[in-house]
This record gives C-alpha cells, structure tokens and sequence, in this order.
C-alpha cells in the first residue's frame, strides 16, 4: 500500500505516511462547541453561548482546504471508497486527543448523516456511513448506520445561503429509536453552517440523547 498523498511506500497499512501525518494541516484553537476559529480553546464562542446549537460538542481535524479538498472530492465523487479508512483514522485521533485533553465521553452509538435515498442509489453508497462504520469499531460502540432517516429529499446545499440551508433542512429527519441517556455521535465528512447537523441532534434529543458529539472530517469557516 502507498501513502494517498505523497505515494511512497508503507510500512503501516492505514493509509497515510509518518513525513504526510506530521504536514497535515490541523485546526489548534477553536469553539468547544461548533468547532470555528477561537482564540481561548475549549471555551464556546459568543454565537454558541447565545444561539446554543443542539449538539454538545463538535470536533473536525481540519478547516476545508488542500489536501482534504482533493480527498474528499476523490472519495465522494470518484468511487473512492478505499480512502474511508484512512480519513475516519484521521477522525479517530481527532476525537482521540480531545478526550485526552478534555475527558470527552465515549459515545454509546455511532451514526451518520442520512442520504436520501434517490442520492444513495445514484452514489452507491453513503460516505459518512463507510466513516462511521471504523469509527465506531475503533471506539467500541455500537454502529447504528439507519438511525436516522431522511424523510423528504432536499436541495443541495452547497449553493444556497445560510438562512436558505436552514430552511432547507427543516424537519426532514426522523428518529424513531429510544435513545434515553445514550451518547450519541454523529459522523459527517464536512460540516457548513451546522443547520443539517442541529436538525439531526433536535432528533435525537427528541428521542432521549443525553449528550451528541458530533465528528467531522473538515470545517468551513464560510
């Protein structure tokens, strides 16, 4: 197997080289909550104290630029599903470090952001269900890929507003499980403006979730 940056050889099978890990760009200081730029970390920023997302905590190895444009790009779009592993390994040390550093809980249940159906047939598979299923193997929990379903098919996101992504989301998933004190985290590959995972977690807690965590690959900082 070779390194899915540089392409050399590897001695260790998870994808990616000791030289590469060390360059990776990496998110240092941020939000406790929403994972955004912040100065001081592990506090929460002034727009979490005020609006007070639905989720308790959110963590992202990096911000949305190169090389994780190209692989994400790869792995969604590209039929490569080879790069599930590494990148969710890349999630796992994520969420890894923040325990060390702050105690975080491990999760109960592992999930995912539902596709829609129409777009799961037309992709083949959902890539935030191939992250999850390693991650959650990774920490011992319980992979539950259908926790959620995606009620109505919605627009794509990525070219509307803020107010518009919102809006979009809007009681489109539905949780029918009884999560009673359960910790729950949440995989996405990346996360925008937080509406589509806030409409997740109104779910869940819905249905019982004491706490939600949620784990991405990158965070946008549009």
């Amino acid at each position: 197997m070779n390194c899915i940056l540089c392409y050399l050889p590897l001695n260790l099978h998870w994808g990616i080289c000791s030289q590469c890990f060390q360059h990776l760009p990496r998110i240092i200081s941020a939000c406790s909550v929403c994972g955004l730029p912040l100065f001081n970390k592990n506090n929460s920023c002034h727009h979490c104290q005020l609006l007070k997302p639905s989720w308790h905590k959110l963590i992202a190895v990096a911000n949305y630029q190169k090389p994780f444009t190209k692989l994400i790009y790869q792995f969604k779009s590209n039929q490569k599903i080879e790069l599930s592993y590494p990148l969710a390994r890349l999630m796992f040390l994520a969420w890894y470090d923040e325990r060390l550093s702050t105690g975080l809980c491990k999760p109960d249940i592992v999930t995912c952001v539902p596709l829609h159906h129409n777009r799961y047939w037309s992709r083949g598979y959902n890539q935030s269900a191939l992250l999850a299923k390693h991650i959650a193997y990774w920490l011992g929990a319980d992979f539950k890929p259908f926790l959620l379903k995606r009620k109505t098919k919605s627009a794509d996101q990525k070219s509307l507003s803020k107010f518009q992504r919102q809006k979009n989301v809007e009681h489109i998933f539905d949780c029918e499980t009884d999560l009673m004190k359960k910790t729950i985290a949440v995989i996405d590959d990346i996360v925008t403006t937080g509406s589509t995972i806030d409409e997740v977690s109104k779910q869940l807690i819905l249905r019982g979730a004491l706490n939600i965590q949620i784990l991405c690959l990158c965070r946008t900082t549009l």
